[in-house]
């Protein structure tokens, strides 16, 4: 796994990332593009155990989807490309580009997660928090991703 810049994740898919047939399945897919938001996070320098672990603060996911264009087996290497946005103060969406890089350049899937910001107690909604705004002015691209 490698990163470059803070919009791109590499990431080679493995065995348990595919079901019995040996192919990638969504809830797999969808995991691999979270596991590339955590990483662009810590690229930004932000701890994640103090981050997540804040009493005051919880950014669940409130909604994701995926959309395949060809399959992924074990053994293929991914570019995924990150395009987050802030919608509101407390609410942002990350949409992904999944691209598999070899033997040539072939997007195989977009995704999209919507986050939300709450205080866990009593549930509500509540602004990001800065470093979570901070992120979002750095991962700011005029790029757009359709789903």
């Amino acid at each position: 796994m490698s990163f470059r810049g803070i919009m791109t994740y590499y990431r080679t898919i493995r065995l348990a990332d595919t079901d019995a047939a040996g192919v990638v399945y969504f809830a797999a897919a969808l995991s691999i593009c979270h596991e590339a938001y955590e990483a662009s996070l810590e690229q930004s320098y932000i701890n994640m155990r103090t981050f997540f672990s804040d009493p005051n603060v919880a950014i669940p996911i409130v909604y994701g989807e995926i959309k395949f264009f060809a399959p992924l087996y074990s053994g293929d290497q991914l570019e995924i490309n990150l395009f987050p946005k802030q919608l509101t103060d407390s609410e942002f969406e990350i949409k992904y580009e999944l691209v598999k890089v070899a033997p040539n350049a072939e997007k195989v899937a977009l995704a999209q997660t919507r986050h939300v910001c709450i205080h866990p107690n009593p549930r509500r909604r509540s602004p990001l928090p800065d470093l979570m705004v901070q992120w979002l002015d750095h991962c700011a691209t005029p790029e757009a991703v359709d789903i």
